[in-house]
């Protein structure tokens, strides 16, 4: 007999105030109540009810019984109802890990439509290179994540997005270069680069190297971490960066940052997300084929918003 079955069954009677109202709705025969209550009175080593004709009345020791236990039944009954929700997919917290583009521009509005749909879950979304996530996704600490890259081997990965990648510079900086460039002539030109770990200056210098333009030549003369910091390098008059279009489109409809035109340089490239083989929350499968299939009427191609 489990103590908590039978402390359940003691608050029942002590609210009902009577065997048979208690059994009736617990869904219980009234002899397995008497039974339950028997089992705790033995336990305790007195008596909890006095039957009268009434009903069922609280001894000294069932009230303190009572109003000490009926907290943690409360508890229990709260713990039982969120556990069923989790398991329905109606609660829990959902971490997710996302490059600094998806994570910065596309995941939170993204989000915000699938916490419209879901009420009872939260998301904690980690941003940070596409690198750095992918590793958090390798040793199991998200279940989800969205880089810029897709590794070899990896099954459970589906291609969401696409970006683009732009050269662009400062207004004031604007008059000093050419309408139209020649890819080599950004040896001249000091610029502005995200860290190597980063997918998107992966994608930058092999977009250079097609138009023979060795990236190690280059006047690298700031790296960050960033989008954010490279725009505000870039608008700080540093030199060219290259920024994903989404980062920027602000900057780009004001006239603050102005595209660069390079013969022939076109930088894109696609985004895909990740799952691990076991996830345990229906909620983060609820998210993953939210992120899969619910794409197209959300409109969150990069491409389409350019």
């Amino acid at each position: 007999m489990s103590y908590l079955q039978s402390l359940a069954v003691f608050i029942a009677v002590a609210e009902e105030q009577s065997f048979s109202a208690a059994a009736k709705k617990l869904l219980l025969a009234q002899p397995t109540v008497s039974f339950h209550i028997d089992g705790l009175e033995r336990r305790l080593g007195c008596a909890l009810f006095v039957r009268t004709r009434r009903g069922a009345e609280l001894t000294v020791y069932g009230r303190t019984l009572y109003d000490n236990t009926r907290h943690v039944q409360e508890l229990l009954d709260r713990t039982e109802r969120k556990i069923q929700d989790i398991c329905r997919g109606e609660a829990g917290q959902i971490t997710v890990g996302a490059g600094t583009i998806p994570g910065e521009y596309i995941m939170p509005p993204l989000l915000a439509r699938f916490l419209a749909l879901h009420p009872g879950v939260s998301v904690n979304l980690i941003s940070n290179d596409s690198r750095t996530i992918f590793a958090l996704w390798q040793d199991g600490t998200i279940p989800l994540c969205v880089i810029g890259f897709l590794p070899p081997g990896i099954k459970n990965a589906c291609r969401v997005w696409t970006d683009e990648i732009i050269p662009v510079i400062s207004r004031e900086k604007a008059c000093e270069f050419p309408e139209k460039m020649l890819p080599s002539e950004l040896y001249k030109y000091p610029l502005v680069m995200r860290h190597e770990s980063s997918s998107s200056r992966f994608s930058v210098e092999h977009a250079l190297r097609n138009l023979s333009v060795l990236p190690e030549e280059c006047r690298v003369v700031m790296q960050v971490s960033g989008n954010e910091a490279l725009k505000a390098a870039v608008l700080a008059g540093v030199g060219i960066g290259f920024v994903s279009r989404r980062a920027v489109e602000a900057e780009l409809k004001t006239g603050n940052l102005v595209p660069l035109s390079i013969k022939g340089l076109s930088i894109t490239r696609d985004f895909y997300a990740l799952r691990q083989d076991d996830i345990e929350l229906p909620a983060a499968e609820a998210l993953w084929n939210f992120l899969v299939t619910g794409l197209d009427s959300a409109n969150f191609s990069l491409q389409n918003n350019v």
